[in-house]
């Protein structure tokens, strides 16, 4: 009841600020582009930034990124945070589409939040509050082990070129801590990746 109050909240504002329906075509809008991207060949919404190329040839079809950037983990969380505002029958299986995506191809590549192994993580934790998603608790714990098996193992992870120390938030430790400090207590730790207000 009380999440329900706290949106009726948020859309009175919102309408004040934009008006009726504005913010709502404006997000429809950019969902449309989205989907415009989506490729069912690579399972993943293709990343325009980069191209791939053969020595010589011309750059040709876009490569994907897994990451909260850019790709199914973060169009995932996108359309987990904008399903209450929406109706739009099409999300639920893009979140699906997204959590498919993420869990085969988006780990293994850093423990960074902007496009590490626990910016990825945090799909699954949000998605976990729904009511199917207990579902995902195998998966939270299996990839929670392996990025605690990396870091004992190897260290740190941070998402800048050749995985070097870095302080940041997004791609250094100090995103790394917080991460850890998700998995640990996604209750009393609010998500940054998805702007969550301090928890109470």
């Amino acid at each position: 009841m009380v999440e329900v109050d706290e949106q009726e909240r948020e859309r009175a504002r919102l309408a004040a600020t934009f008006g009726e329906g504005g913010v709502q075509a404006a997000a429809r809008d950019a969902i449309a582009y989205e989907r415009s991207l989506w490729s069912a060949e690579i399972g993943n919404w293709r990343d325009l930034r980069r191209l791939e190329t053969a020595p010589g040839q011309p750059a040709t079809e876009p490569v994907p990124m897994w990451a909260w950037c850019h790709g199914a983990p973060g169009i995932g969380l996108a359309r987990l945070a904008t399903r209450p505002w929406l109706e739009d029958p099409a999300i639920d299986g893009e979140i699906e589409a997204a959590l498919a995506s993420t869990l085969r191809r988006g780990f293994g590549m850093n423990h960074s939040l902007c496009h590490g192994d626990l910016g990825n993580l945090e799909l699954l934790l949000h998605t976990r509050r729904r009511p199917d998603g207990q579902r995902l608790q195998p998966h939270i714990d299996r990839l929670a082990a392996q990025v605690l098996a990396g870091i004992c193992r190897q260290g740190c992870l941070c998402g800048v070129p050749e995985g070097l120390e870095t302080p940041g938030l997004m791609t250094g430790l100090a995103g790394i801590g917080y991460g850890l400090l998700r998995l640990a207590d996604p209750e009393k730790v609010p998500a940054v990746l998805t702007l969550e207000p301090p928890i109470s």
